[in-house]
């Protein structure tokens, strides 16, 4: 596991034309859940997630009332696929340290699937998740390059030893992980707690 200094990392993308357009313009969150019944009896290539598991719910109806109460903009595309957007700043107002800091990556971006079996071979504008300016512009390859290694640049890794616990705070520290391949006879648990919901207030004017 690897955590990057998000200080650091605010600062130096502050200095850039990137940055500063990320501040101008803020960020638009594409989702795209695709509908259980219509991968009835088929392999489920190209899912990420159906909107029926996500929203927890069967109606339609519902799952839109559900999303919308999140903030989030709504329509429905061939075969009931659920599209939301979600526009908010690139960054949040970190209260410790009186100061904006930056809130968002390219995990939330198609080539967060470039690796996924049965996603990764889907075009970019067919993959599930996409990230683009408030604006709906696209971002540009080199943008995108900008935005991993600003984080990269700061990381430090966590060598881990049985029975270590790291608690990080994530307005302060970012945190990721590269690949992992299991060796033969090797298993791997993951376990999620998921507690209340962030309420995100974006950036306050005059902390920068």
């Amino acid at each position: 596991t690897f955590v990057s200094d998000n200080i650091r990392a605010t600062d130096a993308i502050l200095e850039t034309d990137f940055g500063q357009k990320l501040k101008e313009l803020g960020l638009c969150y594409h989702r795209d859940l695709t509908d259980r019944d219509a991968f009835a009896g088929t392999e489920e290539v190209g899912v990420y997630n159906h909107w029926q598991k996500s929203m927890l719910t069967e109606d339609p109806a519902e799952a839109e009332a559900v999303a919308q109460a999140r903030g989030l903009e709504t329509e429905w595309g061939p075969n009931r696929l659920f599209k939301t957007r979600y526009y908010i700043s690139a960054y949040e107002y970190f209260p410790p340290l009186d100061r904006n800091v930056l809130y968002s990556s390219v995990a939330d971006d198609g080539m967060w699937f470039d690796t996924w079996p049965k996603v990764q071979h889907l075009p970019y504008e067919q993959r599930p998740l996409k990230l683009t300016f408030g604006d709906l512009s696209e971002m540009t390859r080199a943008e995108k390059a900008l935005f991993v290694d600003v984080y990269d640049r700061f990381g430090i890794p966590i060598n881990w030893n049985v029975g270590d616990v790291a608690i990080v705070c994530n307005w302060r520290w970012a945190h990721g992980r590269p690949g992992i391949q299991l060796e033969s006879g090797q298993r791997r648990e993951l376990g999620v707690l998921i507690g209340e919901p962030f309420e995100r207030v974006g950036d306050l004017d005059g902390k920068w």
